[in-house]
């Protein structure tokens, strides 16, 4: 079944082309979807308009439907038992999952997007009509190949249903505070025009980066950036206060110097280095919350692959890439936030001989 019984009973007369899905309510999906559906119903009272929802984890959508249909009771929110149940019955699709092999299982399984889509028949008809927004941070070489496959859903011309992946950037705080930027990759401009009026429900800017894989290319060549400089800041505020150097001073001669960056002025790796700022770094809570080492690891291992795919030499982010591999096995440190390096670093202060090898974390 696509949907369940429950389901076809209030989606009965139904207008597709007011339905929104979303598929993946983890803990950025959650927060993104939140936005997506309110922003939605506060700017419309019509009547048709409907929310879907799936997840692979019941509770996770349980929790989702609880929480929304408290916010806006009489409206449309209801839950699907698979992605295909989803493309079904709506025109617009987000899916926020974790890596490539999820999105492959959410758009290409037997009870997948693609199936969905082929249920509804003539694509010609405008009411089949269908844009998939994929958030997900996966390879872009796997992001390609589905997009084309969903284009091509029902006959071997790009009809009527289209995908564009939309990954981003902002972590947790961002998706909860609808702040979040999204590098969109799309062929067409006009997929990229009616996604960006979905994404900026759930963020503050949509990027278009060019053709379909261009959004996740943009996305991992910043996190490549990311974790180089991380563990930049973390070496640099190490050395300093393990010399006596105060955090606070330390930090506030780096953000106003030639090292001022993200991962020094906003997410300050060191306890207490931004102290009497605005700013509170996951490493005033011993790490948690924020975007997770083992998370980090996966994107500079998506980064190192597009870099092989093109004989990009990336010898610093073969090295960051080492190392937070390490940190994303360490059960200490894998879903603490990776700006825990530095943690992972002071722990070997004074155990490591003197070589050009990196340390073993």
């Amino acid at each position: 079944m696509l949907v369940t019984p429950r389901l076809m009973m209030q989606s009965a007369g139904r207008n597709r082309a007011k339905t929104i899905g979303f598929i993946g309510l983890g803990a950025m999906g959650r927060e993104m979807a939140t936005n997506l559906l309110s922003k939605t119903f506060q700017a419309s009272n019509d009547a048709e308009l409907t929310f879907v929802v799936h997840d692979t984890v019941d509770q996770s959508t349980t929790r989702f439907l609880t929480a929304s249909t408290s916010l806006f009771p009489g409206r449309h929110i209801l839950p699907a038992s698979s992605p295909a149940g989803v493309a079904s019955l709506a025109s617009t699709v987000i899916t926020m999952v974790p890596s490539s092999p999820q999105v492959k299982e959410v758009y290409m399984s037997e009870s997948g997007i693609l199936e969905g889509l082929k249920s509804l028949g003539n694509p010609s008809d405008p009411s089949n009509s269908t844009l998939c927004i994929d958030c997900t941070t996966l390879d872009p070489l796997v992001a390609v190949q589905v997009a084309d496959q969903i284009k091509r859903a029902v006959t071997s011309d790009v009809g009527a249903f289209d995908m564009v992946d939309a990954p981003v950037s902002g972590g947790t705080v961002g998706a909860r505070a609808g702040t979040l930027s999204f590098m969109v990759g799309s062929d067409l401009h006009q997929s990229f025009t009616q996604a960006e009026h979905t994404l900026l429900k759930m963020g503050s800017r949509a990027i278009h980066c060019g053709k379909n894989g261009n959004g996740l290319i943009a996305k991992i060549a910043n996190n490549l950036l990311l974790g180089i400089s991380m563990l930049a800041t973390s070496e640099a505020m190490l050395l300093g206060t393990v010399h006596g150097l105060s955090p606070q001073i330390l930090a506030h001669i780096i953000n106003t110097s030639t090292g001022k960056c993200w991962s020094s002025e906003v997410n300050n790796p060191c306890p207490g280095a931004l102290h009497g700022t605005d700013k509170s770094p996951p490493a005033e809570r011993d790490y948690e919350g924020g975007f997770a080492a083992k998370l980090q690891a996966k994107d500079l291992g998506l980064a190192l692959s597009a870099a092989q795919q093109k004989g990009v030499p990336t010898p610093l982010g073969m090295l960051a890439t080492n190392i937070y591999k390490a940190l994303g096995e360490n059960p200490d440190f894998m879903n603490r936030d990776f700006s825990v390096a530095f943690k992972a670093l002071s722990s070997a202060v004074g155990k490591i001989p003197q070589t050009e090898d990196s340390p073993e974390l």
